[in-house]
């Protein structure tokens, strides 16, 4: 049995090595609206007749080196790997899993360096093709045949995930509890073992903290001195936060990976969830700033990344991962079946108008998820959540000039 698995450490490259990088990351991000800027205006001058792929923009790769020379200075990998990106995120627009690639922002994060093949790692050193040696922070040992390496940079500093293939024995199917999982806000993991989890989010303290220094950071001049050093003070505080969050999630998801064979969850539509209530001119929304801030609440506790982690551990402990739909899973009666939304007099209070059942609402939002799950289980039906319809597609804004094909 082969498995994908990715380590990730920091970088600690010199001088000249940070500004190559800086160098081929912003060409990386030149190509990469060139083309979305080509592809846009073949599609629309030829009425939907000309849809240009990945090899035709591969082919212009020599001659564009030729005329902008400064690109000749990064990876041939690092460029086709580019355009390969390209070309995904325009199969993911037409199959309806995303929006229209947009275009990538000078200040916005930067572009990753893919290197597919070529790369190395010996002692505390990473090898990168045109790039030299590399010194990272290997906390632990790489095992596994290389596949390939991307390198980020995060505001701070040079990140590289080195994506390995390992070959391991297929894992026996665990005999182990089962638990149902609730994700909310007030409480952000509830199961139905009556754990109550709260994800260490960042306090009130940090978030003023961070109003604080966004004031700061938006009252300073672009590339000056103190503009680098408030967005500077900015990340550290971020990454603080996030670091923290993350380290518990993946502390929580591996003990629940160990512990239980089957792990039920409820299938939430983040993107739904979490829509603004602002609406129109004509049809203005009501609590909108109230709306806002439940939606601040709930996608900071990454319950999508809680969701994947979990799928990926269980399969490697041989256990079991599936999704149910969420609806009335917190204003169902677990003793008797009953549905109303009179059941739940309080946020988090349950009762019952019927049984007089009462518990916390989000224990019994969990029961009523593990029930599903295992009625999935005995019928064997299907396991995967339901298909959601394909994003509306967004008007693409017109162009003056079309970008040529070389």
């Amino acid at each position: 049995m082969l498995r994908i698995k990715a380590y990730r450490f920091r970088l600690e490259p010199t001088a000249d090595q940070v500004r190559s990088l800086h160098a081929w990351s912003g060409a990386l991000r030149f190509l990469w609206n060139w083309m979305l800027a080509q592809r846009t205006d073949a599609f629309r001058g030829s009425e939907g007749r000309v849809r240009i792929n990945y090899f035709d923009q591969a082919a212009q790769l020599p001659a564009m080196k030729v005329m902008l020379p400064w690109m000749a200075a990064v990876p041939s990998q690092a460029l086709q790997q580019c355009l390969r990106d390209l070309d995904r995120a325009f199969v993911n627009f037409f199959e309806g899993r995303a929006e229209y690639p947009s275009h990538k922002r000078r200040a916005g994060p930067p572009p990753g360096i893919r290197w597919p093949q070529g790369v190395e790692v010996n002692g505390r050193c990473v090898w990168l093709p045109k790039l030299g040696w590399v010194k990272a922070r290997l906390s632990r040992e790489v095992d596994g045949l290389i596949k390939n390496a991307t390198l980020r940079f995060d505001g701070l500093h040079w990140n590289v995930a080195i994506q390995v293939e390992q070959e391991c024995r297929q894992q026996a199917k665990k005999l182990a509890p089962a638990v149902g999982v609730d994700c909310g806000v007030s409480v952000s993991i509830a199961t139905s073992n009556r754990d109550l989890i709260e994800m260490p989010v960042a306090t009130e303290l940090e978030e003023k903290r961070l109003c604080t220094l966004a004031r700061r950071l938006s009252r300073t001049e672009a590339g000056s001195r103190r503009n680098g050093y408030s967005k500077r003070r900015l990340l550290v505080l971020r990454r603080r936060i996030s670091n923290r969050v993350n380290d518990f999630r993946h502390k929580l998801t591996t003990k629940m990976a160990k512990n239980h064979g089957l792990v039920v969850v409820e299938d939430l539509a983040l993107r739904s969830l979490t829509q603004s209530a602002r609406g129109s001119t004509e049809y203005p929304g009501r609590n909108v700033a109230a709306k806002a801030r439940h939606n601040r609440s709930l996608l900071e506790q990454g319950h999508h990344e809680t969701v994947r982690q979990l799928g990926y551990k269980l399969d490697w402990q041989g256990a079991e991962l599936i999704k149910v739909p969420a609806a009335f899973t917190s204003q169902t009666c677990p003793q008797c079946g009953h549905i109303c939304s009179a059941n739940r007099p309080t946020r988090d209070r349950f009762l019952c108008v019927v049984c007089s059942h009462s518990d916390h609402a989000d224990i019994v939002a969990a029961k009523n998820i593990l029930a599903a799950g295992l009625a999935v289980t005995v019928r064997r039906g299907s396991r995967e959540p339901l298909k959601r319809e394909p994003l509306r597609l967004r008007r693409i804004s017109r162009r003056q000039a079309g970008i040529p094909v070389l």
